[in-house]
């Protein structure tokens, strides 16, 4: 019996491990979500631990996966606590709801308050013997032998046995999981051209409502029965592709279920950078500011061959990149010359218990890829506006990463000399690759919250893409700490929308993170890798439905589909390296995703929002003296989401 209980203890910490490596949290961050200490959990995963139910409990609910998955959905699966309370699954369900029995057990006088579940979980309660006082703690109900009880298990509840051992069938209902974006109207597949133009009058109408404020619009077509799925699809695809374009709305074709039209409000992406207030000055940057013109100017502005050309032959990582955009936003995907070879540089096992940027996020494919991120390099020349005209000017890099917009600022002043500063191990090796044979680019490993300060202080200070990785208040008085009175902090960085609460938080994460996917979205040729096709494809066919959940309230459903598809598509089979240009754009959306979940788990991404980053900033030691949204992903004002840039000044 002593063996059967060891043997169920190390399946169960085996099968928490995995599903909390799956899912990319560290011991750290699980401990925080459920409740449950990490020396506890770390003692869970290596078999040493015999865990208690409301432990199970906490850490079912922390990595949003029933009871039943956790501790093994195999029946008769029992948890037995020390004193004697047991907890066994007798049968269980997946289709169409989750839907768990469990025979629970307790001594005389034996109490559990168990916190809240998901929302929606429902448990009823059937005693067999003894009596159970059992519900919400708020209100429960006192059952005998016979008696049951049924309530909405997502708010606190408690069991607890009177004065004889009881027993008590405990069923788990779990909400169904609703995947699919709701219909605005459900319509009859158009069987004539007259029909269609009915389709294309009330598409026309959908398009004013959204882009006036309703801001979502969705359409399903029922199918004639005779009509195979992918037909209706492809059809339905070259109908809206007819369809005039908007330059504030986007409409996609939903692919699961019966296929639909999605229309989503979009506002501009960007607008004109501001004019260079310091010394950018040479042939490299005037190239540089009339590509970064060139991707806001109207279709058919462009001159996209003589753009192809300097893609592939300047030698300026930032006009490469610029040049790549322009192409990519005028309908000719590019990737920069030199992007997507990942260099592999070793650091940490990326799911330990440290909180740095490799536990939740894949460094050294962050730097093969996110050049491709829109308007990265394009924020880069606009900081470098804002960099006094000193020669040979000393900064403070902060949160280096692996160095792409050091070294974007390197071309563009060459004159320029920086300390960058990161306590990534991975980072760390990139840089020391990078800049070996840079004398001007001095490299520490180390945290700006932990670096003693620099005497007499830096004039400037730059982080791009570091502020929301850690505590962004102390991460702005540290640097203050570094940093000259009068002295000028650059930084480059993703906010998203005002919120209030967690739920809000979550949809205004998805909401901006999918926008830098969806405005990405790119087919990979046939000759691709299968794997490489396989994630576009997927992406593509789920991801305009998440956001739509988003954008109507449902960010709950939009997350667990999200956490779902990113774990469907990272089992594809891959290869390490890209196997054609176009696959980095997937690529680069992996990264989004992984940074958006790291951002439901508040782990490594810990967005805010500019007006409260302006707060923290003034508490800190500074006054605002520029800010600009450089990519706009969500909301039309200057302070929604996107890629922002403020300059700071130290008083």
């Amino acid at each position: 019996m002593v063996e059967a209980n060891r043997n169920r203890a190390r399946c169960i910490g085996q099968n928490v491990a995995a599903i909390r490596q799956r899912r990319g949290l560290t011991l750290e961050g699980l401990a925080e979500l459920s409740s449950v200490s990490r020396a506890s959990i770390s003692a869970l995963e290596n078999g040493a631990d015999n865990p208690r139910v409301q432990t199970l409990w906490n850490l079912a609910d922390a990595l949003g996966v029933d009871f039943g998955t956790l501790i093994g959905d195999s029946r008769d699966e029992c948890v037995l606590d020390e004193d004697g309370a047991s907890f066994r699954l007798i049968d269980r369900q997946t289709s169409p709801k989750i839907v768990e029995a469990y025979l629970l057990e307790f001594p005389a006088g034996a109490t559990r308050n168990a916190r809240p579940h998901v929302a929606g979980v429902q448990e009823h309660v059937v005693v067999l013997s003894g009596e159970l006082l059992t519900g919400p703690t708020e209100g429960p109900s006192l059952l005998a032998s016979g008696q049951s009880v049924s309530f909405t298990a997502d708010v606190p509840h408690i069991y607890s046995a009177g004065r004889m051992r009881t027993r008590a069938i405990v069923t788990v209902v779990y909400p169904r999981l609703d995947h699919g974006a709701r219909s605005d109207q459900e319509l009859n597949w158009p069987r004539t051209q007259a029909d269609w133009g009915e389709v294309y009058s009330l598409m026309d109408r959908a398009a004013i409502e959204v882009q006036n404020g309703v801001g979502i619009d969705t359409k399903r077509f029922h199918l004639p029965a005779q009509m195979p799925h992918d037909k209706g699809v492809s059809e339905l695809r070259s109908k809206v592709a007819n369809l005039p374009p908007s330059p504030t709305v986007r409409r996609f074709v939903l692919t699961e279920g019966n296929p639909g039209v999605l229309s989503l409000y979009r506002a501009p992406q960007m607008t004109r950078l501001p004019a260079a207030v310091g010394s950018l000055q040479g042939t490299l940057a005037d190239r540089c500011r009339k590509l970064a013109g060139l991707a806001t100017a109207p279709s058919g502005a462009c001159d996209l061959e003589r753009i192809q050309h300097v893609v592939l032959e300047t030698s300026s990582l930032m006009e490469s990149a610029l040049a790549a955009e322009v192409l990519t936003r005028h309908g000719r995907p590019t990737v920069p010359l030199g992007v997507g070879t990942m260099e592999q540089c070793p650091g940490s096992d990326g799911v330990g218990a440290q909180r740095l940027f490799e536990a939740r996020i894949d460094v050294d494919a962050y730097e093969a890829f996110e050049l491709v991120h829109p308007a990265y390099a394009r924020q880069m020349l606009a900081l470098a506006g804002h960099l006094p005209g000193t020669e040979g000017l000393r900064i403070l890099e902060v949160g280096t990463g692996p160095g792409l917009p050091l070294a974007m600022l390197r071309e563009l002043r060459p004159d320029l000399q920086a300390l960058a500063v990161d306590p990534s191990e991975v980072a760390f090796r990139h840089l020391t690759r990078r800049f070996a044979r840079d004398p001007a680019v001095e490299i520490r490993k180390t945290s700006i919250t932990e670096m003693d300060p620099v005497d007499p202080g830096f004039e400037v200070a730059v982080s791009v893409g570091a502020s929301h990785p850690m505590d962004t208040s102390a991460f702005l008085a540290a640097i203050r700490d570094h940093m000259r009175d009068d002295g000028r902090l650059l930084v480059a960085d993703e906010m998203i929308c005002a919120f209030s609460d967690r739920e809000q938080r979550q949809a205004a994460l998805i909401r901006h993170h999918l926008w830098y996917i969806l405005d990405t979205l790119v087919e990979v040729p046939k000759e691709a890798h299968k794997g490489d096709i396989q994630i576009a494809e997927r992406l593509a066919q789920a991801l305009p439905e998440a956001l739509g959940m988003a954008y109507s309230q449902r960010g709950d459903a939009a997350m667990r589909r999200i956490r779902d598809l990113y774990e469907e598509v990272m089992e594809i089979d891959r290869p390490r390296q890209p196997s054609h240009p176009l696959a980095v754009f997937s690529r680069f959306h992996l990264l989004e995703l992984q940074a958006l979940i790291a951002g439901f788990d508040y782990e490594v991404e810990q967005k805010t929002h500019a007006a409260r980053f302006k707060a923290l900033a003034r508490a800190n030691g500074f006054e605002i003296r520029h800010h600009h949204r450089i990519y706009a992903t969500d909301g039309d004002g200057l302070e929604d989401a996107g890629t922002h840039l403020l300059v700071l000044e130290a008083v």
